[in-house]
């Protein structure tokens, strides 16, 4: 059910999202490059995974690295609230550490590949400076039963703040510090998911 409801809303979404660039597209081509903008980046990140509740025992958990890399279509980029979708993939690792409830067990590391589809609304502030919310579609592409780390497929979130730098009269590179929020809604059910978070400094460039 919950599969069936989400594919609906992303083709709602995407429908309407297509709309709009047909509407921007019928004012004129030219009008059309003025408004949409690509972007491409890539990450180093840092990861682990959280419970949102307080949980006793079982293993420890450390901070391993990772990264990520997205591809994002603007269509709208010369207003206050720009708006677009994406694509994104991250690599990431946990490690599990034993402890006094956790007998013979010694240790691994989850090492987990994601895909996300994305929807960007982008908040522009002064100086080239901007805020981005994004919820996500999630789908791994690893997971099995060896994984202590439950499935990250399901909606998540990303949120992160940044600063655009002009490079020439047609690229401009952006920084921005970006967390990503896995597994908030989960498609499996589960009682108390651990949920992936991820913390990056995104660079990027814009075309």
């Amino acid at each position: 059910m919950k599969k069936s409801v989400l594919a609906s809303l992303v083709f709602i979404m995407t429908t309407i999202l297509y709309g709009q660039q047909d509407n921007i597209g019928n004012s004129g081509q030219d009008n059309l490059i003025k408004k949409s903008q690509i972007k491409i980046s890539a990450a180093p990140t840092l990861d682990n995974a959280f419970y949102f509740q307080s949980v006793q025992g079982g293993p420890g958990r450390n901070i391993k690295l990772g990264f990520s890399t997205s591809f994002e279509y603007l269509f709208r980029s010369d207003k206050k609230i720009n708006l677009g979708f994406g694509t994104c993939y991250q690599f990431a690792q946990i490690e599990y550490t034993p402890n006094m409830n956790t007998g013979e067990f010694t240790g691994q590391i989850d090492k987990i590949s994601i895909i996300s589809f994305n929807f960007s609304s982008i908040y522009k502030l002064k100086k080239d400076f901007y805020l981005s919310l994004n919820p996500m579609v999630n789908f791994q592409l690893n997971y099995n039963s060896d994984l202590m780390t439950d499935k990250q497929s399901g909606i998540g979130l990303s949120f992160s703040c940044g600063k655009y730098f002009k490079l020439n009269e047609k690229l401009r590179l952006n920084i921005e510090p970006k967390l990503w929020i896995h597994n908030i809604v989960p498609f499996n059910a589960e009682s108390l998911p651990l949920r992936l978070t991820t913390l990056g400094l995104n660079l990027g460039l814009i075309l």
